[in-house]
């Protein structure tokens, strides 16, 4: 009991929260977890990037000023959040590619038709003249 004690002194709680709503902001913008009002899955990767980039510079900003615990809370939180960032980000991509692929597949069969059409009728006319 002691022990736990020992660490819940050595973290302000305004810290921890402020690192937390952050946290869940960055997850929620990564469609981690679901709007608190809404309960609905949204995306925004720029959110997420900006929550990400206030608890790094929040690390930068308290270098020198925290508790051993502390620091390992703000590290440990900002790594899984980058990890997480970078995991998303080379997902959307990948999806992105695909849709781009399967678009583009789609408008070259367009075209074949197209051309398959011109030439059938191309032949018809030519049949019918004769």
């Amino acid at each position: 009991m002691s022990e736990d004690k020992t660490i819940i002194d050595q973290i302000d709680p305004h810290f921890f929260n402020l690192i937390m709503s952050l946290s869940q902001t960055a997850l929620f913008g990564m469609g981690k977890i679901s709007h608190p009002q809404t309960g609905e899955i949204e995306k925004d990767m720029e959110l997420a990037r900006v929550n990400i980039d206030i608890i790094h510079m929040f690390k930068e900003k308290t270098k020198g000023n925290l508790t051993e615990k502390e620091k390992e809370i703000i590290t440990d939180t900002l790594m899984n959040l980058q990890l997480t960032f970078a995991d998303e980000k080379k997902r959307d991509d990948l999806e992105k590619s695909k849709e781009t692929e399967e678009s583009k597949d789609k408008s070259e069969d367009s075209e074949e038709s197209k051309e398959d059409i011109n030439q059938e009728n191309s032949e018809t006319e030519e049949n019918s003249e004769k």
